[in-house]
């Protein structure tokens, strides 16, 4: 799609003088207890824009970096990003840090940070959030040149890609920036990158790698030989963990949500959808159905982890019972022959009858558990309502088949909380909620840049989205870590990085055992 530039690059072999050799890694090291170690699925690449498996990511997490990491607040920090400016929001330029070492002997160059991000564009986690570009290049030297197609005063954000070589792709371990490099040969392990700028801090040598089944893997670090788990806590897959450990929970932009089919019943009417939004109580779903700590109640499509975030957003006008009974009213939903359930009104005396079918993933008990107590309690309110638990496969094809009324959905947007995959007509528009009326209510939110124009982008966006409810929010969901007590002080994780800040980590060897 995009011309490679043909540029030689700069190489060396030699460590920068002021940093002292690796030190000497034994012929043969088996990972046991006293060791800091990592699961490794040798099956699966070490690519991190498009490899899926979760723990191979965490090893990526080590062994790339980007131009920015994202903090806790899901706010960007510059990582191999040096400067950047924008005169429009379309136009980025970014020049990254020179002298930075790659795994393969050569310096970055903005090449290889372009070459990224065009397959960033291609296939992989990216695609989607990075819809809105429209080209990258560079200039052969240290300066990549990113257009959009609209204004985003918050693109940045997204520039947590893991920058590879350039002409990588398709190799299985693509060369990379981070502080620690892969070594395959017999058992495998990470070893500190003797060329790293903060080689001296890094708080350990070697990280070793451990091959074990899904069904082993928590055992492993109950026993001690794994030393750091990361998990979605809300995932199908439950993680017990006997050993007494230390979470480390962090924010991310995965919100889960109420999609509608408004091509048909009662949920074409937004009456009805605004009302059953009034109707979740999010925060007993938080407090009681999701696994402590590891989600966040979302009254608004908004995370309060946005660094934006502005409390006063939430301030209603009616108390959310008041308002449901108000818009059931209005949308004709009464219960006119006293059996407990309500009715729809066609308007000439009589009525008509109706269930709902909502249908949720039946693989993930947490989003099961949420979708009954969202039943029951529309049930209290009147609803006739029904929950499909169906198989992954068969959820998809009841989604893209439109046989549901409600769904209980999940999303990973992108770090400028830009709402698009759910207002526009695209790939998840499986219920026909999603409208182009949306589209100047994202551009002003996504190009507000003082303090004054979010608020009242954000205060229009939500307005238009609460006025006809093509969606409603439920909750977002945290990430974790695991590790055993008193073995790691200084983590500070977050969704672009769980290693971020490695540097400021201790690691304890002797609480490993």
């Amino acid at each position: 799609m995009y011309p490679e530039p043909d540029v030689t690059q700069p190489e060396t072999t030699e460590p920068p003088v002021d940093i002292e050799p690796p030190p000497e890694i034994p012929d043969r090291v088996t990972p046991t207890r006293g060791l800091f170690t990592l699961r490794y699925v040798p099956g699966s690449t070490l690519t991190a824009t498009t490899e899926t498996n979760k723990d191979n990511l965490l090893l990526t997490s080590l062994m790339y970096e980007s131009l920015f990491v994202l903090d806790g607040g899901l706010y960007p920090e510059p990582q191999l990003c040096e400067s950047w400016d924008t005169e429009d929001y379309i136009t980025f330029r970014i020049r990254i840090k020179p002298n930075i070492a790659m795994s393969d002997g050569t310096w970055l160059t903005a090449d290889d940070v372009a070459y990224t991000f065009r397959q960033a564009l291609l296939k992989g986690h990216y695609v989607n959030i990075f819809s809105s570009v429209v080209s990258v290049t560079s200039d052969g030297d240290l300066t990549v040149t990113i257009v959009l197609n609209t204004p985003n005063s918050r693109f940045i954000r997204l520039l947590d890609v893991p920058i590879i070589k350039s002409g990588s792709i398709d190799q299985r371990i693509p060369p990379g920036t981070g502080p620690y490099n892969f070594s395959g040969d017999g058992p495998v392990w990470l070893e500190r990158f003797s060329r790293y700028r903060d080689y001296r801090r890094l708080p350990i040598s070697m990280i070793f790698l451990l091959e074990c089944s899904d069904d082993e893997m928590t055992q492993k670090f109950d026993d001690g030989e794994i030393s750091l788990l990361k998990d979605d806590p809300t995932d199908a897959f439950d993680m017990r963990l006997n050993r007494l450990n230390e979470p480390r929970y962090f924010d991310t932009t995965t919100i889960q949500f109420i999609g509608f089919n408004g091509r048909s019943g009662i949920m074409r009417d937004p009456y009805v959808r605004r009302a059953i939004g009034c109707a979740i109580d999010r925060q007993y779903i938080v407090d009681n159905i999701m696994p402590v700590q590891a989600t966040i109640p979302a009254p608004l499509p908004l995370s309060r982890a946005f660094s934006l975030y502005d409390m006063e957003w939430e301030r209603r006008d009616l108390d959310p019972l008041v308002e449901m009974a108000w818009l059931l009213d209005t949308a004709g939903l009464q219960d006119y022959d006293d059996d407990s359930f309500l009715e729809l009104t066609n308007w000439a005396g009589g009525y008509y009858k109706f269930t709902v079918d909502f249908i949720v993933n039946g693989e993930n008990m947490h989003k099961i558990r949420a979708a009954h107590f969202i039943a029951d309690t529309l049930r209290e309110s009147g609803f006739d309502i029904t929950v499909r638990e169906l198989p992954w496969e068969s959820y998809m094809s009841a989604l893209r088949a439109g046989t549901f009324d409600m769904y209980y959905g999940e999303i990973a947007l992108g770090a400028d909380f830009n709402l698009s995959p759910l207002l526009l007509p695209g790939a998840l528009n499986f219920g026909g909620t999603s409208s182009t009326t949306y589209k100047p209510f994202i551009d002003d939110f996504l190009y507000a840049r003082s303090q004054y124009e979010i608020q009242y982008a954000v205060g229009r966006l939500l307005d238009e989205i609460e006025r006809n409810a093509p969606f409603v929010p439920v909750l977002y969901k945290r990430y974790a870590i695991y590790f055993p007590v008193g073995a790691i002080s200084g983590s500070s994780p977050s969704q672009s990085n769980v290693f971020r800040n490695i540097t400021n980590w201790t690691i304890d060897l002797t609480m490993l055992s």
